[in-house]
């Protein structure tokens, strides 16, 4: 299952604006304050030009993903892929509870045919996970199963928003800023192989995992997302998307299978089929 969302924030950056000392009646008093605030602002000058800003700090990209650190908002997504049919992720916060529903394509038509002569069935699957008060619910429409996990992996708990969103992360590598020839705003970042946990220095290293933003002149957030990474391209469009305090609540249960009763049946059904076949075989 894919975990992405994005959005965007405009960043804007700040002067400092320093004032010059008042007259003084006497020139010979005139000209030393002149000539200490002279030193001064030459002093400032030299200072500020030793610094230089990150410019990672200061994109679209980074701006519109610390919006979203209150995690009150509720996203939806649409995902193409050259290997999937399209998905819909839709992604609710509410603090550190949260909701993400995911409609997920079969495979595309070329292997979705090829999987289908292997005996696989190719249709849509539909997941949801709740995370509230720390308990993860997972349920999958397509079998009308749940499970719940009183004791999840520290992973989905306290995420940060980019997790499910397609946002930057800290091991992120800024690349380039640049304006394509339709006018749009490119922001783009190298991330970590998915395999390897390594990232790129350039897309010739073979397998770079690539993430770029694109916006409009007057975007708020992104509008479009490529990623590509091993041979495999995905877009991600966001097609709705709001900061408001969503109540992430379970749906009625009503007629699913809870799930880990289904399983602890099949496993106590196991080990008394093992038990048969010994007391068989002595």
């Amino acid at each position: 299952m894919k975990k992405y969302i994005a959005v965007l924030c405009a960043l804007t950056m700040s002067c400092a604006i320093f004032a010059s000392c008042g007259k003084k009646d006497k020139d010979s008093d005139k000209d030393s304050k002149a000539s200490k605030s002279g030193d001064s602002a030459v002093t400032t000058e030299d200072e500020t030009s030793g610094k230089e800003e990150d410019p990672a700090e200061h994109t679209r990209t980074k701006a519109f993903y610390d919006s979203l650190n209150d995690k009150k908002f509720k996203l939806t997504m649409v995902n193409t892929s050259d290997m999937y049919e399209d998905s819909t992720t839709t992604v609710e916060m509410n603090g550190d509870n949260y909701h993400i529903d995911m409609k997920e394509g079969g495979m595309n038509e070329k292997d979705g045919e090829k999987n289908e002569e292997e005996g696989e069935k190719n249709e849509e699957e539909h997941y949801e996970i709740f995370v509230i008060d720390g308990v993860m619910y997972t349920l999958n429409h397509n079998l009308k199963t749940y499970y719940k996990n009183e004791n999840p992996d520290p992973m989905y708990l306290n995420v940060e928003p980019g997790m499910y969103t397609m946002g930057i992360e800290s091991d992120y590598v800024f690349v380039s800023s640049e304006t394509t020839d339709d006018g749009m705003i490119c922001e783009k970042y190298y991330g970590p192989d998915m395999f390897t946990g390594l990232v790129a220095t350039s897309e010739e290293d073979g397998n770079a995992t690539v993430f770029k933003y694109y916006y409009n002149d007057d975007s708020t957030r992104p509008d479009k997302i490529e990623y590509s990474t091993h041979e495999m391209f995905q877009t991600t469009i966001f097609t709705e998307f709001s900061f408001e305090e969503v109540a992430i609540e379970l749906p009625s249960l009503e007629g699913w299978v809870d799930g880990n009763d289904a399983d602890a049946a099949v496993e106590d059904y196991s080990v008394a089929d093992d038990t048969v076949s010994e007391e068989i075989a002595e």
